[in-house]
């Protein structure tokens, strides 16, 4: 029973740890312009990357449209 509270305790301690930690963190945004650049070119690929990997753009590219019937 004894061990059963430590391990519990110890968990309930790095979940504590682990909550001041990303609340310490600064998520706020960035301020020069090569990290505004940045942040646009990867928002810019999330999209393009959501919108080519998404089913209806897997399932429905021109490149595999008619390929599973030829041999």
């Amino acid at each position: 029973m004894t061990t059963l509270l430590i391990a519990l305790g110890l968990l309930a301690g790095v979940a504590l740890l682990l909550i001041v930690v990303l609340l310490r963190r600064r998520n706020g945004a960035t301020h020069n312009v090569d990290g505004l650049l940045i942040e646009q070119h990867h928002r810019e690929q999330a999209r393009s990357d959501r919108s080519s990997y998404s089913s209806f753009g897997a399932h429905n590219s021109p490149y595999s449209v008619g390929r599973r019937h030829q041999k």
